[in-house]
C-alpha cells in the first residue's frame, strides 16, 4: 500500500483518473521530491518548481506521447520525468548512468528532443506540427516557451512564420515568470512599462475605472481583472499585443491553479483559425521559500558533489580583473547574454551600471553589438558560456574578425562542465575559433595566467578569445601588477628529456602532477603551458620535438580541429619527421552527464590518464608498472 499518490503515477494516463484534489496532492509530492533530490544533487531548481502544476495540467489535457509536448528549454522537465515512468530513477538525475537533467528521447518516448539552449522550441514545434499535418494525423503539438526565450532571435523568427502559416493543432503555451535566469529584459518588458505610463493610456484606464462604478457588478469585474493581471493594464496589453501579432490569445492564467489551467488548455483545443497562445503566469521557485525569495541564486544551485579547492572561480577572477581595467579606462565595457551572474559580470554591473549590458538570450546580437561599440572606439568584453557562444559564430566571423575589431570574447564554462552534460560542455570553441583570420585564441592554466591574458586582450588591437573553465581555479598566487604577455608565446613549466606534455588551459594542473608521477617511474617529462592555440608557439614546439622526440597534447576540446590538431599541423608545416605525437582531449561524440571528475577520468584528462598515455609510449616502463 503506497502512501503517496505520486507513487501510483507510472504514466500520464494515471493522472487522468485522479480528482483535482488528488492532482494537487501529486503536485505537492512532486515539488517535495524535486526539492529533496536537487538540493542534494544540484540541478535546475527554481525553474522546475515554477512549472509543476503546468506540467500536470498539460499531461491531463493532452495524450503524450501521441500528442507532442515540446519544452523550451528542456531543463524544466523534472515533474514531466516524475510522471512519465521515471519516478524511481529520479534520485540519480544528472549522475553518471542516471537520468539526464534535460530532455532525452533515449530515456522515454515522452521526451521529444534534447535541447539545452533556449529559443529553439517554437521552430521545432512548428516543424513537428507541419509534419503531423502532412501525414494526415490528428495529434496535437504543444510548445511550452518561457518568456525569457522570446528575447532570442530564433524565437522571433519562429513567431513570424507561425502566424504566416497558421498550422492547425499547434498550441503555444507562454510560461511567463518574468525571468529567464536573471530578470528579463527586452521589448516585451519595456513596451509594457512604457505603455502603462503613457498619459493617454492612463486616461483610458481612469475612464474604465469610472465606468466600472456605473455598471452593475462592474467594480467586482474590475477587482477580478486586477487580481488576475496585476491591474487592468495587465489584462489588456497582452491580449492586444498577441492578437495584433496574429495569435488567438487566451489568458492570463494562474499557472499554479490546476483547474484554470485545464479549462484554458481545453478551450485552446477549440480552434478558431489562429494558433492559440495560452499565457500562463507562474512564479519561479513556487512552493520553496528560499527559491521564491532568490530565484536567480536557486535557478541552478551548484552541485554539492565533489569537494571544492577553496580557490576562486575563473569567472570571479575575470570579474575582479575587468573591474580593475574599467576603473582605469572608461572605454571598456562588459556584455553578456542573460548570464551576468554566471560570468561574474553582475558584480561588475553594480560598480559600473552604465557600462555592463545584459542583452537577454540573444548571443548573436551581443557579439554584433560589441562590434558596433568597437568601431566607435570602445573595447567590449563579451562573456558568454562556450556552449552558447556557438550560436554567434557567424557574427564572430563577419562582424568581429572580418573588420579586425578589438572585441574580447570570454568563452566561459569551456571544456568539461559535469552534470549538465552534452548540451552544455564547451567542447568546440577552440576548433571553430582558431580557424578565423585575425583571431587570437588563448586559455589560462591558472588564475594568474587569466588575469594577465585579460589585460593582454585589453591591450591587443584586434579580436581576442579567452576560454575559461567552469569552477574553481588552480589556487595560484596572483601577481600584484597586471602584465601584457607576448602574444603567441608559451611557458616552459618543466624541462624533460624523454617526453613533453604540451598542455592548453585547465588540464595544466593534472599535467604537472603527472610529470611528478612519471619522474618516480624514471621518465623525465617536460611540461609546456602553451597559453595560446592561435598563434601557436611554434619555436617552443619545435624545441620540444627536437629535445624529446615525443609529445603529448592535452586539451578540453574535441580532438577534431582542436589544439592537438594545431600542433600536428605546425609539425607538418615545419617538415618535422620522426616525432611521436599523442593527443588527449574530448572524443568525436557527445559526452554524457556525470561528475566532472568522472568525465575527466573516462577521457584520460586527469593525472592517471595522462600518466597512462605517456607510459604507452614507453613499453618497458609500462611493463614494470604492471
Amino acid at each position: 500500500m503506497t502512501d503517496r499518490f505520486l507513487d501510483r503515477i507510472d504514466g500520464p494516463d494515471d493522472l487522468k483518473a485522479l480528482s483535482r484534489a488528488e492532482v494537487e496532492q501529486v503536485a505537492q509530492e512532486a515539488r517535495d521530491t524535486i526539492i529533496s533530490v536537487i538540493t542534494q544533487r544540484g540541478g535546475h531548481l527554481a525553474s522546475n518548481l515554477g512549472v509543476v502544476e503546468l506540467t500536470l495540467g498539460i499531461h491531463r489535457v493532452f495524450n503524450s506521447p501521441t500528442d507532442r509536448i515540446i519544452w523550451d528549454t528542456t531543463n524544466q522537465l523534472y515533474t514531466h520525468k516524475l510522471v512519465t515512468g521515471r519516478r524511481d530513477e529520479f534520485k540519480d538525475i544528472r549522475l553518471e548512468g542516471g537520468l539526464s537533467g534535460f530532455g532525452e528521447p533515449m530515456e522515454s518516448p515522452h521526451d521529444v528532443l534534447v535541447a539545452g539552449h533556449a529559443g529553439t522550441g517554437l521552430s521545432v514545434a512548428h516543424g513537428i506540427a507541419e509534419s503531423i499535418a502532412n501525414r494526415g494525423t490528428d495529434a496535437w503539438t504543444v510548445c511550452v516557451v518561457g518568456d525569457g526565450a522570446l528575447t532570442s532571435g530564433s524565437s522571433l523568427e519562429a513567431l513570424n512564420n507561425l502566424v504566416h502559416r497558421n498550422p492547425e493543432r499547434l498550441i503555444v503555451v507562454l510560461n511567463d515568470n518574468g525571468m529567464s535566469i536573471s530578470e528579463n529584459i527586452g521589448f516585451l518588458t519595456n513596451w509594457r512599462r512604457k505603455l502603462i505610463s503613457h498619459p493617454e493610456y492612463q486616461a483610458v484606464i481612469e475612464r474604465m475605472r469610472a465606468l466600472s462604478k456605473r455598471v452593475p457588478t462592474g467594480e467586482a469585474i474590475y477587482r477580478l481583472v486586477k487580481r488576475l493581471g496585476g491591474g487592468i493594464e495587465g489584462f489588456i496589453l497582452p491580449t492586444v499585443m498577441w492578437t495584433e501579432m496574429g495569435f488567438h490569445y487566451l489568458g492570463p492564467v494562474d499557472g499554479h491553479d490546476i483547474k484554470q489551467l485545464e479549462e484554458t488548455l481545453e478551450q485552446a483545443k477549440v480552434t478558431l483559425g489562429r494558433v492559440p497562445l495560452v499565457h500562463v503566469v507562474t512564479h519561479k521557485g513556487h512552493g520553496y521559500k528560499p527559491a521564491e525569495d532568490d530565484p536567480v541564486k536557486f535557478h541552478q544551485p551548484s552541485s554539492p558533489l565533489g569537494a571544492g579547492s577553496g580557490a576562486p572561480t575563473y569567472s570571479a577572477v575575470f570579474s575582479k580583473t575587468i573591474r580593475r581595467i574599467m576603473q582605469e579606462d572608461s572605454k571598456v565595457v562588459g556584455i553578456s547574454a542573460a548570464m551576468l551572474e554566471g560570468t561574474g559580470l553582475a558584480e561588475v554591473q553594480q560598480e559600473f551600471p552604465d557600462r555592463v549590458f545584459d542583452v537577454g538570450i540573444a548571443e548573436q546580437h551581443a557579439v554584433s553589438m560589441a562590434a558596433g561599440m568597437a568601431t566607435d572606439g570602445m573595447h567590449p568584453f563579451v562573456s558568454i558560456y562556450s556552449t552558447f557562444m556557438q550560436r554567434a559564430f557567424d557574427q564572430v566571423v563577419h562582424d568581429v574578425c572580418l573588420p579586425n575589431l578589438p572585441v574580447t570574447l570570454i568563452a566561459d564554462r569551456a571544456g568539461i562542465v559535469g552534470e549538465d552534460g552534452k548540451t552544455h560542455h564547451g567542447a568546440f570553441d577552440i576548433s571553430y575559433l582558431r580557424v578565423l583570420p585575425n583571431a587570437v585564441v588563448a586559455a589560462p592554466m591558472d588564475e594568474n595566467d587569466l588575469q594577465h591574458l585579460i589585460y593582454t586582450a585589453y591591450r591587443h588591437p584586434g579580436p581576442f578569445a579567452i576560454r575559461i573553465a567552469r569552477g574553481a581555479a588552480a589556487g595560484a598566487e596572483l601577481d600584484d601588477e597586471l602584465q601584457e604577455l607576448p602574444v603567441g608565446k608559451g611557458i616552459v613549466m618543466r624541462e624533460g628529456r624523454d617526453v613533453t606534455l604540451f598542455v592548453l588551459g585547465k588540464p595544466g594542473t593534472a599535467a604537472m602532477q603527472a610529470s611528478d608521477r612519471l619522474a618516480e617511474l624514471g621518465i623525465a617529462c617536460g611540461v609546456v603551458n602553451a597559453l595560446f592555440v592561435k598563434p601557436l608557439d611554434v619555436d617552443l614546439l619545435l624545441d620540444a620535438a627536437r629535445n624529446t622526440g615525443r609529445i603529448v597534447t592535452i586539451e578540453e576540446n574535441v580532438l577534431a580541429g582542436g589544439f592537438g590538431s594545431a600542433v600536428l599541423e605546425a609539425l607538418s608545416d615545419a617538415g618535422v619527421e620522426g616525432v611521436t605525437v599523442r593527443r588527449i582531449g574530448m572524443p568525436d561524440s557527445f559526452v554524457e552527464h556525470g561528475t566532472a571528475a568522472d568525465q575527466r577520468r573516462q577521457l584520460q584528462l586527469d593525472t592517471d590518464g595522462i600518466v597512462q598515455m605517456v607510459l604507452e609510449m614507453f613499453p618497458q616502463q609500462q611493463e614494470a608498472v604492471v
